[in-house]
């Protein structure tokens, strides 16, 4: 024990010299790892101390993609500046940091070739969330997928389908999206009349049945502009196609589609105007007439079997 606390005795003059050089700059360097650590945080918590403190969807939505956003510069700052901060230590410590760095690059370029597909994935998650293409909540169609989105954050994307399934798709794999619920929406309503029906009827019943959704106390309030009537849509086989369009809040397309198609067929009703049925036209030539009249002689003059 004595041996020990000797050899400190003897060591100290460099030990204590060694805590008032290299010790302090280790010590500044830590503490300033430490406070610009605690600034990003501060900055970062004062951002969203900012948002609107009106919870309208819209101020959420921008919250929510704040958050997203600040929480990954968050952890990119911290990992930055800890790094820097490590191989500044060890400079102190009198380690090369050449080697260290060259070997950082190494790794560096091998992690980056191994992960370009979680690197493409981020950096199209950071695009998504600070363009705002869609949002938590909003119905969209990703190629093959469609659903309401139930999270979204810098990797994934994740819908849920009318059926209840589930997609997961990685970011980097989103190429077009197909957002239904962005600002307001459209219900488009078609329907097909008789190609006898008069079209300034049809017409006058189209805007009747336009009163009634926007008057409905349910649905009047989705509905944001007077529906357009959009007389001869098209001409189909069967039928002449009419069609209605109503701009409605964003996700109430369907609803109010619905409740327009009974609106609709109840003045369609009203006025007599026939919705029909696939109808098919067959053209007879000449010698087809002549066979089928004498098929008809021949079995109207065909005996009649026995009964019983």
């Amino acid at each position: 024990m004595k041996d020990f606390f000797a050899s400190i005795a003897t060591a100290w003059p460099a030990i204590r010299d060694w805590l008032l050089s290299t010790g302090i700059q280790i010590g500044i360097t830590l503490v300033i790892g430490v406070l610009l650590t605690w600034l990003v945080g501060f900055l970062i918590k004062r951002a969203l101390g900012r948002t609107e403190a009106v919870e309208t969807p819209e101020a959420i939505a921008r919250t929510k993609r704040l958050k997203t956003v600040l929480a990954a510069l968050r952890v990119a700052a911290g990992i930055v500046i800890w790094v820097i901060v490590g191989i500044t230590v060890l400079g102190q410590l009198g380690v090369a940091i050449g080697p260290i760095l060259a070997a950082l690059g190494v790794v560096g370029l091998a992690v980056g070739f191994g992960a370009q597909s979680l690197v493409k994935d981020f950096l199209a998650g950071i695009f998504l969330i600070v363009e705002n293409q869609f949002r938590v909540g909003d119905i969209v169609r990703i190629g093959d997928a469609s659903g309401v989105v139930e999270a979204l954050n810098l990797r994934i994307t994740q819908l849920r389908s009318v059926n209840g399934h589930l997609y997961t798709i990685p970011n980097g794999e989103i190429k077009m999206v197909e957002n239904t619920t962005m600002k307001w929406s459209r219900a488009v309503v078609k329907v097909g009349v008789a190609y006898h029906s008069q079209i300034e009827r049809v017409i006058e019943a189209l805007g009747k049945a336009a009163a009634d959704i926007k008057a409905d106390e349910a649905f009047g309030s989705y509905v944001l502009e007077t529906p357009q009537i959009k007389a001869i849509d098209d001409f189909a086989a069967s039928s002449i196609d009419v069609a209605l369009w109503i701009k409605t809040q964003p996700a109430k397309q369907w609803d109010t589609a619905r409740m327009a198609r009974r609106y609709i067929k109840k003045r369609f009703d009203e006025a007599g105007i026939e919705i029909p049925f696939p109808q098919v036209t067959l053209s007879i030539g000449p010698k087809e007439a002549e066979l089928l009249a004498v098929f008809g002689q021949e079995r109207r003059s065909a005996p009649t079997p026995p009964q019983g």
